[in-house]
Protein backbone atom coordinates (compact mmCIF):
# COMPACT_ATOMS: atom_id res chain seq x y z
CA UNK A 1 0.00 0.00 0.00
CA UNK A 2 2.98 2.24 0.42
CA UNK A 3 3.55 2.27 -3.34
CA UNK A 4 0.02 3.44 -4.08
CA UNK A 5 -0.98 6.96 -3.12
CA UNK A 6 -4.24 7.49 -1.40
CA UNK A 7 -6.54 10.26 -2.64
CA UNK A 8 -5.64 12.40 0.38
CA UNK A 9 -1.93 12.13 -0.40
CA UNK A 10 -2.55 13.11 -4.03
CA UNK A 11 -4.54 16.17 -2.94
CA UNK A 12 -1.79 17.14 -0.51
CA UNK A 13 0.85 16.81 -3.22
CA UNK A 14 -1.22 18.88 -5.67
CA UNK A 15 -1.97 21.46 -2.98
CA UNK A 16 1.74 21.78 -2.20
CA UNK A 17 2.56 22.29 -5.88
CA UNK A 18 -0.12 24.98 -6.18
CA UNK A 19 1.25 26.76 -3.13
CA UNK A 20 4.73 26.72 -4.62
CA UNK A 21 3.41 28.08 -7.93
CA UNK A 22 1.52 30.84 -6.11
CA UNK A 23 4.64 31.79 -4.16
CA UNK A 24 6.67 31.90 -7.37
CA UNK A 25 4.05 34.12 -9.03
CA UNK A 26 3.99 36.43 -6.00
CA UNK A 27 7.76 36.78 -6.15
CA UNK A 28 7.57 37.67 -9.85
CA UNK A 29 4.90 40.31 -9.29
CA UNK A 30 6.87 41.70 -6.34
CA UNK A 31 9.97 42.01 -8.53
CA UNK A 32 7.90 43.78 -11.18
CA UNK A 33 6.62 46.23 -8.56
CA UNK A 34 10.14 46.96 -7.40
CA UNK A 35 11.39 47.47 -10.96
CA UNK A 36 8.45 49.71 -11.87
CA UNK A 37 9.09 52.09 -8.97
CA UNK A 38 11.75 54.44 -10.26
CA UNK A 39 14.01 56.08 -7.78
CA UNK A 40 13.82 59.83 -7.89
CA UNK A 41 16.96 61.67 -8.83
CA UNK A 42 18.09 64.01 -6.14
CA UNK A 43 18.72 67.59 -7.14
CA UNK A 44 22.01 67.96 -5.35
CA UNK A 45 23.70 70.21 -7.89
CA UNK A 46 23.19 73.59 -9.45
CA UNK A 47 22.34 74.02 -13.12
CA UNK A 48 24.14 76.90 -14.78
CA UNK A 49 23.33 78.59 -18.07
CA UNK A 50 26.71 79.06 -19.71
CA UNK A 51 26.62 78.41 -23.47
CA UNK A 52 30.23 79.56 -23.86
CA UNK A 53 31.46 76.69 -21.64
CA UNK A 54 29.67 73.78 -23.36
CA UNK A 55 31.07 71.78 -26.24
CA UNK A 56 28.17 69.83 -27.71
CA UNK A 57 25.64 71.39 -30.05
CA UNK A 58 22.66 70.09 -28.08
CA UNK A 59 23.95 71.66 -24.86
CA UNK A 60 24.64 74.92 -26.65
CA UNK A 61 21.11 74.95 -28.09
CA UNK A 62 19.57 74.21 -24.66
CA UNK A 63 21.58 77.00 -23.02
CA UNK A 64 20.63 79.49 -25.72
CA UNK A 65 16.94 78.56 -25.41
CA UNK A 66 17.01 79.39 -21.70
CA UNK A 67 18.83 82.67 -22.44
CA UNK A 68 16.19 83.64 -25.01
CA UNK A 69 13.34 82.81 -22.62
CA UNK A 70 14.94 84.90 -19.88
CA UNK A 71 14.93 87.92 -22.15
CA UNK A 72 11.47 87.38 -23.57
CA UNK A 73 8.93 85.10 -21.83
CA UNK A 74 5.88 83.67 -23.60
CA UNK A 75 7.55 83.09 -26.93
CA UNK A 76 6.52 80.54 -29.56
CA UNK A 77 8.61 77.66 -30.85
CA UNK A 78 9.05 79.31 -34.25
CA UNK A 79 10.37 82.51 -32.67
CA UNK A 80 12.76 80.51 -30.46
CA UNK A 81 14.19 78.73 -33.50
CA UNK A 82 14.58 81.96 -35.47
CA UNK A 83 16.35 83.67 -32.57
CA UNK A 84 18.61 80.65 -32.06
CA UNK A 85 19.71 80.70 -35.69
CA UNK A 86 20.29 84.45 -35.61
CA UNK A 87 22.14 84.44 -32.28
CA UNK A 88 24.69 81.62 -32.50
CA UNK A 89 27.08 80.98 -35.42
CA UNK A 90 27.44 77.26 -34.70
CA UNK A 91 23.67 76.75 -34.73
CA UNK A 92 23.46 78.86 -37.90
CA UNK A 93 26.10 76.67 -39.58
CA UNK A 94 24.21 73.53 -38.55
CA UNK A 95 20.98 74.91 -40.01
CA UNK A 96 22.60 75.98 -43.31
CA UNK A 97 24.16 72.53 -43.73
CA UNK A 98 21.08 70.47 -42.89
CA UNK A 99 18.14 72.84 -43.55
CA UNK A 100 16.41 70.89 -40.78
CA UNK A 101 14.92 72.18 -37.53
CA UNK A 102 13.71 68.85 -36.15
CA UNK A 103 16.81 68.51 -33.95
CA UNK A 104 16.21 71.94 -32.45
CA UNK A 105 12.52 71.11 -31.90
CA UNK A 106 13.54 67.85 -30.22
CA UNK A 107 15.75 69.76 -27.77
CA UNK A 108 12.97 72.27 -27.03
CA UNK A 109 10.50 69.50 -26.22
CA UNK A 110 13.04 67.54 -24.17
CA UNK A 111 13.51 70.67 -22.04
CA UNK A 112 9.74 70.79 -21.59
CA UNK A 113 9.70 67.12 -20.59
CA UNK A 114 12.46 67.73 -18.02
CA UNK A 115 10.48 70.78 -16.80
CA UNK A 116 13.40 73.13 -17.41
CA UNK A 117 10.99 75.24 -19.44
CA UNK A 118 7.20 75.26 -19.25
CA UNK A 119 4.60 75.38 -22.01
CA UNK A 120 1.32 77.27 -22.12
CA UNK A 121 -1.58 77.79 -24.49
CA UNK A 122 -3.62 80.92 -24.77
CA UNK A 123 -7.38 80.54 -24.37
CA UNK A 124 -9.00 80.25 -27.78
CA UNK A 125 -5.68 79.63 -29.59
CA UNK A 126 -5.25 75.86 -29.56
CA UNK A 127 -2.82 75.91 -32.47
CA UNK A 128 0.14 77.69 -30.89
CA UNK A 129 2.20 76.73 -27.85
CA UNK A 130 4.20 79.31 -25.94
CA UNK A 131 7.14 78.70 -23.63
CA UNK A 132 8.41 80.34 -20.46
CA UNK A 133 10.72 79.59 -17.54
CA UNK A 134 9.45 78.26 -14.19
CA UNK A 135 10.74 81.36 -12.35
CA UNK A 136 8.55 83.54 -14.59
CA UNK A 137 5.35 81.86 -13.43
CA UNK A 138 4.86 84.44 -10.64
CA UNK A 139 4.58 87.26 -13.17
CA UNK A 140 1.98 85.26 -15.13
CA UNK A 141 -0.06 84.03 -12.14
CA UNK A 142 -2.93 86.50 -12.60
CA UNK A 143 -3.38 85.38 -16.21
CA UNK A 144 -3.48 81.63 -15.50
CA UNK A 145 -6.97 80.18 -15.29
CA UNK A 146 -6.14 76.46 -15.25
CA UNK A 147 -2.89 74.83 -14.24
CA UNK A 148 -1.89 71.25 -15.07
CA UNK A 149 -2.72 68.59 -12.51
CA UNK A 150 0.14 67.58 -10.25
CA UNK A 151 0.92 63.89 -10.55
CA UNK A 152 0.96 61.87 -7.36
CA UNK A 153 4.56 60.80 -7.02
Amino acid sequence: MSEQNSPNQLNNNLGGEKREENKAEEKKTEKKRIVSKKSKEKDDSYVLVMPEKVRSLSAKIANRIVEILREEPMISEKEIILKLIARDNEIKEYFTKTQDISYIRYIVWSLVKKKVILKAKILGDDKHVYFFLPEQIDSLKEKIIRAPKKSSE
